[in-house]
Parts: structure tokens; sequence; C-alpha cells
């Protein structure tokens, strides 16, 4: 009976401390969200951690019980959300399996992520972490993680055959770079990046290099 009633009292804790826990969980996404659309729609130097709290509508201590400080706030935020996104884009194109037809797709699946409100926060960490030695320390091992992670999910969209050819990673990498850079130029003109005239020039190059003898 004794073993009984604590079996029983082990599982009620349990099942009080769920909501707990699912309260927690939204609480945090709330913060990362608001951290995202602050940094996006802000900028830097406005998201405080009082601001945040603020458009995230909870309290201060709510706040520091999830992240001790700005940097891990706002590094959190933008990798979090980068890393979910991505993994959106695999359930949002369709791809072919013509290599041609699929080669096409995944450039357009990669550049439509850099038009992402998430694309314009992590923009305003890279150019603040210049200047502040405590944000790049903070920023570059999340950084080097979600390489790793944008690598997976561009072997995914590609397919195995064309990322299991020896030019697939510095491609990545070239036509990372390249669609990063031109997405800024969108945060100033405010030109519609679905008719970006580098489509086709990306997509000329990634045939060139993985369909190529």
């Amino acid at each position: 009976m004794v073993m009984q009633g604590r079996a029983m009292s082990e599982a009620a804790n349990g099942s009080a401390r769920r909501p707990v826990q699912e309260r927690a969980v939204r609480t945090q996404a709330a913060i990362l969200d608001a951290a995202v659309q602050v940094l996006a729609e802000e900028g830097y130097s406005a998201a405080t951690t009082v601001r945040v709290q603020e458009r995230a509508g909870v309290s201060r201590g709510r706040l520091l019980h999830h992240f001790r400080s700005r940097n891990e706030l706002l590094v959190a935020a933008v990798h979090h959300l980068a890393a979910a996104r991505l993994d959106e884009l695999l359930v949002d194109v369709d791809l072919p399996d013509e290599p041609g037809a699929r080669i096409d797709a995944a450039i357009a699946a990669m550049w439509s992520s850099n038009g992402q409100p998430v694309y314009l926060a992590s923009l305003e960490l890279w150019l603040a972490a210049r200047h502040d030695e405590g944000l790049r320390e903070a920023l570059l091992p999340t950084e080097r993680r979600m390489g790793g992670i944008l690598l997976e999910i561009q072997q995914r969209l590609f397919g195995p055959a064309l990322a299991a050819r020896p030019e697939f990673e510095s491609l990545m990498e070239l036509l990372v770079t390249s669609m990063r850079g031109t997405a800024m130029t969108y945060a100033i003109t405010g030109a519609d990046p679905v008719s970006e005239p580098n489509l086709a020039l990306w997509r000329a190059l990634a045939r060139e290099q993985l369909l190529g003898d």
C-alpha cells in the first residue's frame, strides 16, 4: 500500500508539473519571437531586455529566468527561429525528382529564406558584433552550429545525388554569401525579392557545377 501510495503521489506530481513546463515553453517562445521582431523592426540598439519583455508581455523576472543577459537572449532568439524557419523550407517547397528542376526549386527555397524577419534580425547581430566583443563571443559558437544545420538542410533540399558532388559544399558557401549580400540591399530599397534577377544566375551556376561533367 505504501508503494502504491508513493506511485500515485509521484504520478500526481508529474501531472501537476506538466502545465507548469508547458507554460514555461510558451513563455520562452513568446520572448524569442519578441526579440526577433524588435531586432528586425527596430534594430539592435532598441532590442534591450526591457523592450523585449514589453513586446512579449512578460515580467522582468520571467525573462531573466530564461535568459541571464541581453546577448544570450538575442543570440538564442535569432538562432532558434532561424533553425525553425530552415526546417519549414523542407515542408513548404515542392522538390521534383528531375535534377535540373530540383536545383531550380532548391535555389528558390534558399533565396526565400533570406527575405524573412529572422534574416534582418541576424543582420543586426552580425553588424553589432563588429564592435561588441561580448556579443561576438556569444555569437560565434552558435553561428558555427547554424552552419552545420544549414548545410544539412541544403543537402536535403538538393537531394543525396547532387549533394554528393565534390563541388557541393563550396558551391553552397558561395551561394549563401551571395544571397545574403544581395538580401542586404533589399533592407534599403524595399524592392520585391521575387523578381530578383540573380535567381537565374544562381540557378545557372548551380546547374553548371552540379550537372556538368
